[in-house]
């Protein structure tokens, strides 16, 4: 692979380029105005009291049910568009849950639920996921001891049918894209059409251009993403597979091929409470060392080939496939504008796309950049994405969640002393030595971020005797995906003791690691970004 360093006036010599490649889902809006009133939960009883005291851990999808099924007032509504449609989603207004109200929505062609709370329902900027169909039904449980519980429903959000509206083409000649099984750590935003993927530092990734949007839709992203219809219309995946884009979050650039790039954090999902990382475990490494032969590009592009039903689109788009081929070239114009060009087969839709190293013996789920732009033109002009070698992409990964932390990751490529996102340290110790020696930012403590989960070789697992005696005010560990234990016998059951005296602590703040105990890390314990008690170690006087 070559690494070229372009004059400016290059780019706009050749085969034009084709900025971005989104496919926005078609819909439109209906008013409504569908009003639940004020409504009143029932008195407190001492029944219920004593319910509540011994029978609490009785769930619902939305939260701790805090009194008997039995003792709540349902107010059912339902809705229908207008119109058969593919999909729909609701819109909220003067929204008040209580403190142990909750709401049900369910949709009528496939009986899917949502669930909402008053905290889950504000997460989601009071919109639902997609649901199934033209018409749902909303039940709302109003639980003992809340007041003027209200709830309004004042626009419906209506997916369109894909039909014969025309396909673009920023194909490198015959569709070779192929179905891909990776559906657990690539999702579908939308209704921008873009493509997104977990990464190995706890966040997500797609293009500039698919955050540049403004706030009014809330924008989702789906995993396990089911085939489109035979004309090419979405069908969305299970709700629990769908997860909202915090909007504030969202950290981006929209430029140039290789200066188009967008990190973002989601939220929970409001049935399980859960977030992608934490429910599929499982994410790309991060990497700027690779000069791979061949370059991946798995996302969710549209596809006509073969012709749908209606003669274009088909039941592949807009569902997770990839392509193989060559790397045409890492190319320089600027220390913060890097960009890949390659000839795989991409469409619109595959916007965000992860471009993965391929070719190169033993590097698995290595992602080096994000794909960005079409303009396919075989032999010589490929698609192009925004490469990690760009200063501004690696610098937002680096602080995104905040300045003073480095990455540790064991199952990375590369052993590294750097402790980036794309260059993180192999273990624990060497990031520690590194802090010993001053690296690091002299702040109060240094933060290390521990790659886990399923994709990590170890599993996990550091299994290494680990010591600190650096002279910062200490240094905390926070792992990003997945589960990870850290110890010489760490692949076996945890031994270690927290301070408060229970047995494989997740909060042992101020242990010493003189006799390098095993610390699990469990899936309760904290993630980037949060603000739980942290583990932290303390140096040893």
């Amino acid at each position: 692979m070559k690494k070229i360093i372009l004059p400016l006036l290059l780019l706009f010599l050749g085969i034009p380029q084709i900025k971005s490649q989104p496919a926005e889902v078609p819909y439109h809006y209906e008013q409504v105005s569908i009003n639940f009133g004020l409504n009143n939960g029932k008195e407190i009883t001492e029944q219920m009291v004593e319910y509540s005291q011994f029978f609490y851990y009785h769930k619902t999808k939305a939260h701790t049910l805090a009194f008997p099924a039995s003792a709540y007032i349902i107010v059912s509504e339902a809705v229908t568009a207008q119109e058969k449609v593919p999909w729909i989603r609701l819109r909220f207004a003067d929204v008040n849950l209580g403190e142990n109200s909750y709401l049900v929505i369910t949709s009528r062609q496939d009986n899917d639920k949502q669930y909402f709370n008053g905290q889950s329902i504000a997460e989601w900027q009071n919109q639902t996921a997609f649901f199934t169909g033209n018409a749902v039904v909303i039940d709302l449980y109003v639980a003992p001891g809340d007041t003027n519980i209200s709830l309004k429903i004042k626009e419906l959000t209506l997916g369109e049918f894909m039909g014969n509206q025309p396909p673009t083409d920023y194909l490198c000649g015959y569709d070779n894209r192929v179905t891909s099984s990776y559906e657990n750590v690539d999702g579908r935003i939308l209704p921008i059409g873009c493509s997104g993927w977990a990464t190995a530092g706890g966040f997500y990734l797609t293009a500039g251009h698919c955050l540049n949007v403004g706030s009014y839709d809330l924008q989702v992203i789906q995993f396990h993403v089911p085939p489109s219809l035979c004309d090419g219309t979405l069908v969305p995946c299970a709700i629990e597979d769908q997860y909202p884009i915090i909007f504030s979050s969202r950290v981006y650039q929209d430029a140039d091929p290789g200066d188009d790039w967008g990190i973002f954090n989601v939220g929970a999902n409001s049935n399980t409470g859960k977030t992608p990382v934490e429910t599929e475990r499982s994410y790309y490494h991060l990497s700027k060392s690779l000069a791979p032969p061949n370059i991946l590009v798995r996302g969710f592009g549209t596809d006509h080939t073969p012709s749908g039903c209606t003669g274009y689109y088909n039941s592949n788009s807009q569902t997770l496939q990839y392509d193989v081929g060559s790397n045409l070239g890492e190319y320089f114009n600027g220390s913060s504008d890097v960009y890949f060009e390659y000839l795989v087969d991409t469409q619109n839709g595959n916007s965000g796309s992860v471009l993965q190293s391929n070719g190169i013996s033993g590097v698995t789920a290595h992602a080096i950049g994000i794909h960005t732009y079409g303009g396919c033109n075989p032999p010589n002009t490929g698609n192009k994405g925004t490469s990690f070698e760009a200063d501004d992409t690696e610098a937002a990964m680096n602080s995104y969640w905040q300045s003073n932390c480095e990455y540790v990751d064991v199952g990375h490529h590369f052993s590294s002393t750097v402790g980036s996102s794309v260059l993180p340290h192999e273990s624990i110790q060497t990031a520690l030595n590194q802090a010993d020696a001053g690296h690091g930012p002299g702040t109060a403590y240094l933060e290390l971020i521990l790659v886990a989960g399923s994709n990590n070789g170890s599993g996990g697992v550091y299994n290494e005797s680990v010591s600190y005696h650096g002279t910062y005010n200490g240094v905390v560990i926070r792992r990003s995906v997945g589960a990870v234990k850290i110890g010489p016998s760490a692949t076996g059951k945890s031994s270690f003791t927290g301070e408060d005296g229970n047995q494989n602590s997740v909060q042992p703040t101020n242990r010493i690691f003189k006799k390098t105990p095993v610390i699990e890390f469990d899936e309760n314990s904290i993630l980037p970004g949060q603000t739980k008690p942290l583990k932290e170690i303390k140096p040893e006087r």
